[in-house]
């Protein structure tokens, strides 16, 4: 029995942090049910129609509009048998559709309820719609990031959004354990800004000690050296020089008695007054190797350091293979979509693609005769365009 077995989960949410919160719910075991506008989400289209199939595994499919009375209806009853509901519309939004928290509540105490916006149900932004990169440059991360004394840079992924999507998973499974000590359901307010923040915290831990905002560095830190990716003969590597023992390490490893010896490098914070120095030297020395020599020399030494792959190396690689770190699932008219499998691993609970990502309104008639609807009633309900089925 995996560990969210007989939990029902209403997934209202779209895009990333919201669909991915609920394949993880769904990949622990819970019945998760994508609730669609009739003509499904507005990311369907993107990646040629494979956005939604690659965050949206082990959930059926509900296609309802809910700005019709038959609509609203089959939600509610489904909310009265629920466990969790999800939404990340703009604060607002849900409750002028007749389901915010203090009406779902009312219907089901025990439900938890978990909402996600750019900014949350409070502050001066709360307003607000908020997407990653809005989150990106509003939090200091857009700031903090790019080419040394260059533009400031995107992300090159959504880090806030797939962080915002584990942390309402978790944030659920919290909720819920409560729930086992006390009977009651609560509600959620998880926002991208907050997860943002959570993100920057050791920059915001600088600024209060030293009052100082982050320097673009491309690939390097201000704060430790060395510490960036490094040309050389072949592959680009990254050197994480995070402390004076891994220092050791790589001068030991790589035969530099010259580098360790020297006065201007015997701590970090000497390495990054003479940065303009040793860099220069690290990168003459690597120029004269390939990745692979210096690799077989370092990480057998205990050293911190990678390859500095694309995406289409990384997806081949043997560890990913290991690992099942990427799943392959074949989506009728797509071909097969690749997608990022869950990270949480447990022993007695291992991740299977039980359902592939419904399509739109796929399971709407087999959910409706689960909460007591005839055939007749579904019929009228989708003649009426308040439902759609596949």
């Amino acid at each position: 029995m995996l560990p969210l077995s007989d939990t029902l989960v209403l997934d209202l949410t779209q895009v990333i942090a919201g669909p991915t919160a609920g394949q993880i719910l769904g990949d622990m075991g819970a019945d998760v049910i994508k609730v669609e506008p009739l003509h499904g989400e507005h990311f369907r289209p993107h990646f040629g129609g494979a956005w939604v199939p690659s965050m949206n595994r082990n959930k059926r499919g509900l296609a309802l509009d809910l700005r019709t009375a038959g609509g609203r209806e089959v939600l509610m009853r489904l909310v009265r048998k629920a466990d969790v509901f999800m939404e990340a519309f703009t604060p607002g939004v849900i409750d002028k559709l007749g389901f915010g928290w203090e009406v779902v509540a009312k219907e089901n105490p025990r439900l938890i309820y978990a909402s996600i916006s750019g900014y949350g149900q409070t502050g001066p932004y709360s307003h607000r719609a908020g997407y990653d990169p809005c989150i990106q440059a509003e939090i200091g991360l857009m700031d903090a990031t790019g080419p040394y004394q260059g533009e400031m840079c995107r992300v090159g992924t959504a880090p806030i959004d797939y962080a915002t999507g584990l942390a309402c998973a978790s944030g659920i499974a919290f909720a819920l354990l409560g729930r086992h000590k006390t009977g009651k359901g609560q509600r959620l307010d998880l926002s991208l800004f907050d997860v943002g923040m959570h993100l920057m915290s050791h920059w915001i831990t600088n600024h209060g000690l030293t009052g100082e905002n982050p320097e673009r560095m491309g690939t390097s830190n201000s704060l430790i050296c060395p510490l960036r990716v490094f040309p050389t003969r072949t592959q680009p590597i990254f050197i994480a020089g995070t402390n004076d023992a891994f220092w050791r390490i790589l001068c030991t490893a790589l035969g530099r008695k010259d580098w360790l010896d020297d006065k201007r490098f015997t701590t970090n914070a000497d390495r990054v007054a003479n940065r303009a120095i040793l860099e220069p030297m690290i990168e003459a020395y690597f120029l004269e190797h390939t990745a692979d020599e210096l690799l077989d020399k370092l990480i057998p030494a205990g050293m911190a350091c990678s390859a500095a792959y694309k995406v289409s190396d990384v997806v081949k690689n043997p560890h990913t293979a290991a690992r099942g770190s990427v799943l392959g699932i074949d989506y009728p008219g797509i071909g097969t979509v690749k997608s990022a499998n869950n990270p949480i691993k447990l022993s007695d609970a291992p991740v299977e693609t039980r359902r592939k990502s419904p399509m739109v309104g796929e399971h709407t008639v087999e959910i409706m005769r689960e909460v007591g609807y005839s055939d007749a009633e579904i019929a009228a309900l989708r003649e009426a365009k308040a439902v759609a089925t596949t």
